[in-house]
């Protein structure tokens, strides 16, 4: 009976932790700060084709195995690409 018991209190310590939600794909208004959604058709396109700035808002190109700040900016524009410049993701943060 104490192993449930233990049992049981550490799910509902874990279940504590969670937010209830992924936000690594989130496309919402709150996730979408920097406008990433309306670039989404050019993942898997080079990089140097576009002109990614906009006034007011900050940019970062992100190429593999690269150094970044973790500080959360959800104005700036993340675009990731890989070793031949193909675009792997873009986000906001």
């Amino acid at each position: 009976m104490r192993s449930v018991l233990l049992a049981g209190a550490a799910l509902m310590a874990l279940s504590a932790c969670q937010t209830g939600e992924d936000d690594s794909d989130a496309t919402g208004p709150e996730q979408d700060a920097c406008g990433a959604s309306q670039y989404a058709d050019r993942i898997g396109t080079d990089h140097e084709q576009y002109d990614f700035t906009a006034p007011d808002r900050p940019l970062r190109i992100i190429p593999p195995d690269s150094a970044v700040t973790l500080d959360h900016r959800p104005e700036r524009l993340n675009v990731d690409i890989d070793e031949d410049g193909k675009i792997t993701r873009i986000w906001c943060g």
